[in-house]
């Protein structure tokens, strides 16, 4: 690691760790030797080099308005002292079923609440959320799905899976993961039959074409063969995949594998968020090129923004001044805050796509 990231900046990020709920950095083995080949090739700061290990940019750009929690999670709690148990749509709930991940995401809009997580001494067991999420779900006849995120719900184990699935099976189950790019040896062949026994819908969360090498496709065709449905989001992040090019591609290698994109999520303005977001304004510059000149294939992926009032599009604008738009829903508002000027600076194409 210590040839991967300056000292200074190593220091301050731990720093940051312990004193402002920061995550600290953890890498699996397989995309690390995916991060060392491309530092090998461009340096310092590429796509996925960014994705998981902080930089200078990350830990000191700072914008007007950035809060910990965006979406406002802890407004969604509808039971009094559960904390991983979250509803904001009537017909579905989602679960924290684990703090842990395969690897820490820098972007990640969770951060907060995952250190938390991981920090308490009071830990739920698997088998404990398992049931008090049965018991709250009882008289909820209108909750047709449950949505297993986390920390990534499939580093819990074979043997817990089972339980969850088995219990959960009166319900849709989804389960959200980032374990295809981060350790794709997870889904063998047990936990495939497993995930195609109870009909769960998988999303990944793929951000960039490189994460996608002849490894991760083995897999990914392993888990079609199986019937298991596969679909994916992931957010625009600068310096990662924040050109219409990048998402063009991606969003094609993604239909190529029989996986369905759902959304591409505007990054929360959140702590020490600035350096992966962008500008508005080339937000819709991008949302234009994808929508405008991309076959319906591709343009059917919607891009959203999750609020504290849902997630919204930029149909839903209701107002725009300065650096504040106000988005509306449901008869309900909320405001995001752009970015200050000047700090979107758009990422050279050719370190996107340093392959090329």
């Amino acid at each position: 690691m210590n040839n991967l990231i300056e000292n200074d900046v190593l220091n301050e990020y731990n720093n940051l760790v312990k004193n402002d709920n920061l995550l600290p950095i953890k890498i699996s083995e397989f995309y690390m030797k995916k991060v060392v080949d491309e530092v090998n090739h461009i340096g310092v700061g590429g796509p996925l080099y960014k994705s998981v290990i902080p930089t200078r940019q990350k830990i000191s750009i700072k914008t007007s308005v950035e809060t910990r929690d965006y979406v406002e999670e802890d407004k969604h709690l509808p039971i009094v002292g559960v904390d991983y148990i979250i509803q904001k749509y009537s017909d579905r709930v989602l679960v924290i079923i684990t703090d842990i991940c395969f690897a820490h995401c820098q972007y990640c809009f969770r951060t907060y609440n995952l250190s938390k997580f991981q920090q308490s001494n009071l830990k739920e067991t698997i088998k404990n959320k398992v049931d008090t999420l049965k018991e709250y779900l009882k008289n909820k006849e209108e909750v047709r799905e449950v949505i297993l995120s986390g920390g990534d719900p499939l580093s819990i184990g074979y043997d817990n899976l089972c339980y969850v699935l088995e219990n959960l099976k009166h319900w849709n189950i989804r389960i959200h993961t980032r374990g295809i790019v981060y350790n794709p040896e997870i889904f063998d062949d047990k936990t495939i039959e497993l995930l195609a026994k109870y009909k769960v819908r998988l999303v990944f969360h793929i951000n960039h074409p490189y994460e996608i090498c002849e490894e991760v496709e083995c897999i990914i065709g392993k888990i079609n063969d199986s019937k298991v449905k596969m679909y994916a989001q992931f957010p625009l992040l600068r310096g990662i995949n924040d050109n219409a090019i990048v998402l063009k591609r991606l969003l094609e290698k993604m239909d190529e594998l029989n996986i369905r994109p759902l959304s591409i999520f505007i990054p929360d303005p959140i702590s020490y968020s600035a350096s992966f977001r962008l500008s508005y304004n080339r937000i819709i510059n991008i949302m234009n090129e994808i929508n405008w000149n991309t076959p319906s294939w591709i343009n059917s992926v919607r891009f959203v923004m999750d609020t504290t009032i849902g997630k919204v599009r930029r149909e839903n604008i209701i107002k725009w001044e300065g650096n504040c738009i106000t988005f509306s829903r449901n008869n309900k508002e909320v405001k995001y805050y752009d970015l200050d000027e000047g700090i979107d600076q758009p990422t050279d194409i050719k370190k996107l796509l340093w392959k090329d």
